[in-house]
């Protein structure tokens, strides 16, 4: 009872609050609870991955080889089941499923799907299948958010400001990098400069930012060494490098929609063991690489080698 009294007496505060005033405080109650499912995401993704790939890493050869192989075997079964029985639409990476939401649903985000996305995605990344954590924490932010505000009263069909603001405080939180946060919700999300919704894009990409900050500490995606002696080749390089990078990003994203379309039509493995399959590629070529490198990039989300290539600290006949 006092609990319901509580949230009726806050509804009624909110509702006589100014439309620009509601607004505001609507984006930072969205953006701090997205940001924080992030940041949950993150650091239990990572604790599961320390206590299990760091300890194996640790062990004997044989220990690793044999431990890992359970390991991803086992969570990926977890994950398929998880995702055929409860919730298939929490498949794939999430990004296309909030723009659907955001588009079709005018921000709905059902909380099933974003609850087992959120736990799917801990098991899966933690239990070391190689993906990132952008796109399940911008789905999750999104969700959370879109969810927070069919509790503060908004219609089914009236969230897609709840959703935006969600999804780009959740991304600003697993990048720590608000400005990448928000070139993602113009580019990938409204599609354009003049969407009503920039500036919640913008407060909400920094809260996450912040809230990041605040739980964790300062923790860049990736660890920068300072730039020093820059000469006239650096800069010929970098538009080379970028065309080459950009190239490389576009054939792997074509190639990896090319496959998955491919396996969704085939029948002969269930599709609750799909995942099992795509742990054991990730296996092969993730204990090959540890056992000529010692290196654990394969496995999870490889953050840590990505950092030390960054730093030149890596082996790159290797990496080549």
């Amino acid at each position: 009872m006092k609990l319901s009294f509580v949230y009726s007496l806050f509804k009624e505060k909110i509702s006589r609050l100014p439309e620009n005033a509601k607004g505001l405080l609507s984006t930072l109650f969205y953006a701090l609870a997205a940001g924080l499912a992030a940041v949950a995401f993150m650091f239990l993704t990572n604790q599961l991955f320390s206590r299990t790939y760091g300890v194996l890493a640790a062990s004997p050869t044989g220990v690793f080889i044999f431990g890992s192989l359970l390991l991803i075997i086992a969570t990926s079964a977890i994950v398929g089941f998880l995702l055929n029985v409860y919730a298939p639409e929490a498949a794939g990476s999430g990004i296309p499923q909030m723009k659907a939401s955001y588009w079709r649903e005018l921000g709905y985000l059902p909380f099933a799907p974003v609850l087992i996305k959120f736990i799917a995605g801990v098991i899966s990344i933690g239990g070391g299948t190689s993906l990132g954590r952008e796109g399940p924490s911008v789905y999750i932010g999104a969700g959370v958010a879109s969810n927070l505000g069919g509790f503060f009263g908004a219609g089914r069909r009236q969230r897609r400001a709840a959703a935006i603001s969600g999804g780009s405080a959740g991304l600003a939180a697993a990048f720590n990098a608000p400005l990448a946060a928000i070139t993602f919700a113009i580019e990938e999300i409204t599609g354009e400069l003049n969407n009503r919704f920039l500036g919640r894009v913008v407060l909400a990409s920094v809260v996450g930012a912040f809230v990041v900050h605040a739980v964790l500490g300062r923790q860049p995606a990736f660890s920068l060494p300072p730039v020093e002696n820059v000469t006239w080749a650096h800069y010929l390089a970098v538009p080379l490098v970028a065309l080459v990078a950009s190239l490389s990003g576009v054939i792997f994203q074509r190639g990896t929609l090319f496959l998955r379309e491919k396996i969704a039509r085939q029948t002969r493995i269930p599709r609750w063991l799909l995942p099992v399959v795509g742990g054991i590629i990730t296996w092969l070529l993730g204990v090959s690489v540890f056992l000529a490198t010692g290196k654990l990039g394969v496995f999870g989300l490889g953050y840590q080698d990505l950092s030390a290539v960054l730093r030149n600290d890596f082996p790159w006949k290797v990496a080549g």
